[in-house]
């Protein structure tokens, strides 16, 4: 139905265009009722639309919005500007959502603003080298967002708590792990893929992953830094339960189903080298791959 409007909108204005050719710019009886028309089927078929998109929208916001773009100076310039706003609101949106708080938007404009109206365009290699500082930056913006600080605390406590269990052991780097069998053989290197069966936990003890019934192949440079760390501490057969901190795990990131800066458990169980020439299958989701950067 909405193609349907919308394609008869297209078809009628089509219509209207060439068929008006008037100069006059006065307003006739049959243009009153034309525009009318076009009025109630573009309000029906953007109402369905956006209805569809959201359904508790809040349509005199989006109206205004309408109204701003449909009613502006349609000078070139000015619509390339409206579009590159949309953009920046997607951009300020994108890192609220990563950052968990909004972008100082008078600090960003007003450097926008002083990068665009310079007479000198910027060289590629001086934009290569601002690109790269947004990525630590973004990190540590993520670190500082409320999500991510309650998560290192919570990971802070449970870690303290299990000082006082006399079977873990902690590690420099600050994982702790306890082991439930040791394994026979020669300790695992970086360069090894493993095949290990693993289950994975939130504090909580909810599951938030595991290799099922299949034992999982992992190239140990391609995972999440404390279960590489973990998987090089162990020998073929061994199993423990290893304590993972957030900046040892997905970091201020996260992932999917996993918080910024969260403390993760594992259950895992190594079984030995995968020597198999292909290429292993790249596990799930949540299984410890270090997460992409987009």
């Amino acid at each position: 139905m909405k193609k349907i409007l919308a394609f008869a909108a297209a078809g009628l204005l089509t219509i209207g265009f060439v068929g008006c050719n008037s100069k006059s710019g006065g307003s006739s009886e049959a243009m009153d009722s034309l525009s009318m028309a076009f009025g109630d089927l573009y309000g029906a078929g953007m109402g369905q639309q956006l209805r569809s998109m959201d359904s508790a929208i809040n349509m005199e916001e989006a109206l205004k919005g309408m109204e701003y773009i449909a009613n502006a100076d349609t000078s070139k310039a000015f619509m390339q500007g409206l579009q590159m706003g949309m953009q920046i609101a997607q951009l300020y949106g994108g890192i609220e959502q990563q950052c968990g708080m909004s972008i100082n938007k008078g600090l960003f404009m007003k450097h926008l603003k002083d990068a665009l109206m310079k007479t000198t365009p910027m060289g590629q290699e001086e934009m290569m080298a601002m690109q790269s500082k947004i990525e630590p930056l973004l990190n540590k913006a993520m670190e500082q967002s409320p999500k991510a600080i309650a998560n290192k605390k919570a990971g802070d406590e449970y870690m303290a708590k299990l000082k006082s269990d006399k079977g873990y052991v902690f590690t420099k780097s600050g994982i702790a792990y306890k082991v439930l069998a040791q394994g026979e053989g020669q300790n695992f290197s970086d360069s090894d893929i493993v095949k290990v069966n693993y289950v994975g936990r939130h504090l909580d003890g909810s599951e938030f992953d595991k290799s099922g019934e299949q034992p999982v192949p992992f190239n140990l440079k391609q995972v999440i830094p404390g279960f590489a760390e973990m998987i090089q501490l162990m020998k073929p057969g061994s199993k423990v339960t290893v304590v993972i901190p957030g900046e040892l795990a997905y970091g201020p990131q996260g992932n999917r189903g996993i918080e910024p800066m969260e403390t993760l458990i594992f259950d895992i169980e190594t079984l030995g080298v995968d020597d198999t020439p292909a290429q292993p299958k790249l596990p799930k989701i949540n299984a410890p791959v270090k997460a992409k950067t987009e």
